[in-house]
């Protein structure tokens, strides 16, 4: 089975918790963020981390609103990534092999980046996008700056990531908590010895830090929305004539009786 895990909570790197409720283009930040991390081929069972104080909101501002019935559980987590992540983990089924992990301001995922992550990990136990580091990279402290090693081959990770189940329990365990830690799961897959697949990424397919790049996400979406996932309140949806009529108790049924 496939899991996922979407986490929203402070002290990880991107938007602050409450932020990712903020709208995009009329769409919390979140929703977008859930959206891009969902296969299009494939079921999966969800859980969405977030602060205690939030869960609720949450699950009806987001989950139930978005119609997001792939997300079967809103627990509390973190802060931080670590501790999100683990709570997530703990939060799956038993039967889930592979595991998607997606940041709640990871809001510009295009369509078809997700099934790619996942098909890597499944080839090669985990998996994230990446794209190239443009211009000359160097490695700066204080005054001491020199060129960085292998600079045409250094990527910026992506999300969403994607791991089997195990190694992500293993590269968590051993990835503690606290503010000098990494945010990024793939890290801690690096640093716990395991191997990393580096998929083509996107360049618009930024972590939403601040203010700043939800502006650019919104230019983004000016140029290619129909690259992203179509996502819409239930309750501003049309009525559905078919769900309608056959809905219990409409006037047409059991009329033979009385005539």
């Amino acid at each position: 089975m496939l899991g996922l895990i979407v986490v929203a909570v402070d002290g990880s790197d991107g938007l602050a918790a409450h932020a990712v409720l903020d709208e995009l283009l009329g769409v919390p930040v979140l929703a977008r963020s859930i959206a891009g991390a969902l296969p299009a081929d494939e079921s999966v069972t969800g859980v969405l981390v977030v602060p205690q104080e939030l869960c609720d909101k949450v699950q009806a501002d987001v989950v139930e609103r978005f119609g997001f019935d792939e997300i079967d559980r809103v627990v509390s987590g973190g802060p931080g990534m670590a501790a999100a992540v683990q709570a997530g983990l703990s939060a799956l089924p038993d039967d889930v092999e592979t595991v998607i992990v997606q940041h709640g301001a990871q809001a510009l995922c295009p369509m078809g980046l997700v099934e790619r992550v996942v098909q890597a990990a499944r080839d090669g136990g985990a998996a994230a996008p990446g794209v190239r580091l443009l211009g000359t990279v160097v490695n700066a402290a204080g005054d001491d700056v020199e060129a960085a090693a292998g600079g045409h081959n250094l990527r910026q990770l992506q999300g969403p990531q994607a791991f089997a189940v195990g190694d992500l329990k293993e590269a968590v365990g051993n990835a503690g908590d606290g503010a000098a830690v990494s945010q990024d799961p793939a890290q801690w897959a690096l640093a716990a010895g395991g191997k990393l697949a580096v998929i083509d990424g996107d360049a618009d397919n930024m972590l939403l830090r601040d203010a700043a790049d939800v502006g650019r996400a919104i230019e983004v979406f000016s140029r290619r929305a129909v690259e992203f996932p179509f996502v819409y309140p239930r309750d501003l949806l049309p009525d559905d004539p078919l769900a309608d009529a056959l809905a219990p108790g409409d006037s047409g049924e059991g009329q033979g009786a009385s005539e």
